[in-house]
């Protein structure tokens, strides 16, 4: 381990964050005055980032922290933050020698960016270590209706069947129009997925929620209003009921549902008098 420096006193201690975004984006920020440049890679000066306190143990608890501080970056500005850019963002933490930074960062936890809260210029975060997926269920619950992700392993379909990459004409009260989706197009893209690929909105995504006509009705936290010639990926809606993934998909072997099994009013019933 190259940080042989933590069998000395500490006293020129910085810790370190590295948050890496979904779609690439790293920054690096250090709890010091000064940027630090670290194996070529600058951690700007962030003295008002700090978390709560640490603690390590070998239980299977999970090991949740909270992370304050100024929105110091053009990147985690409040904006950006509510259109969920940074939202299951990888964080690590680490400590360096802020006065032998070459000796490199040693690192001691690891997560994701959870909830985020804000109050003027001031930020607060929550960080999901890799024990909270304990917390996650193991076993799939029974559902009248299908489990699976459109186009994911257990669905089984393939999705580049099902998407199309559209440029936007117009956007209006009744919705967003992309060119060349008719509303019959449209009408399939209801209950699916949008993806910008271009313009303000790049790398984020949306619920369609319903079609009026050619037109798309978006739910999302777009950073900016949709404009002529953005292009961004759509693909289909599915309800998740049998009949649908039966006739429309073709796809009943796939179906993760027991859309036939008795529900909870059974135990309810009682023979008429």
């Amino acid at each position: 381990m190259r940080t042989r420096w933590f069998d000395q006193p500490l006293e020129t201690i910085a810790m370190v964050w590295r948050l890496e975004r979904r779609d690439g984006i790293v920054l690096g920020f250090a709890t010091h005055d000064r940027d630090l440049l670290v194996d070529q890679f600058t951690y700007r000066a962030a003295p008002g980032m700090m978390p709560s306190a640490i603690e390590a143990d070998d239980g299977l608890d999970a090991l949740d922290l909270d992370i304050g501080g100024v929105l110091t970056h053009d990147l985690i500005r409040s904006d950006v933050l509510a259109t969920g850019r940074w939202d299951a963002a990888a964080v690590r933490i680490g400590l360096v020698d802020w006065l032998l930074p070459n000796q490199g960062i040693g690192w001691f936890w690891s997560g994701t960016l959870g909830a985020v809260s804000r109050n003027g210029m001031r930020f607060s975060a929550e960080l999901q270590g890799v024990k909270a997926r304990l917390d996650e269920g193991f076993a799939p619950v029974t559902s009248p209706s299908c489990r699976a992700a459109f186009c994911d392993r257990e669905c089984g379909l393939n999705r580049s069947a099902f998407e199309r990459c559209a440029e936007v004409a117009s956007v209006s009260a009744s919705g967003v129009t992309f060119a060349a989706i008719d509303p019959t197009m449209a009408s399939a893209l209801a209950g699916g997925r949008l993806r910008w690929v271009s313009g303000d909105n790049a790398g984020l995504e949306a619920f369609i929620e319903a079609a009026d006509g050619a037109a798309l009705q978006l739910v999302s936290n777009a950073a900016a209003i949709p404009q002529p010639g953005d292009r961004a990926i759509l693909i289909e809606g599915c309800d998740k009921t049998l009949a649908t993934c039966a006739t429309r998909f073709g796809n009943a072997v796939n179906f993760r549902g027991e859309p036939h099994l008795p529900g909870n009013d059974l135990l309810t019933r009682f023979a008429a008098l």
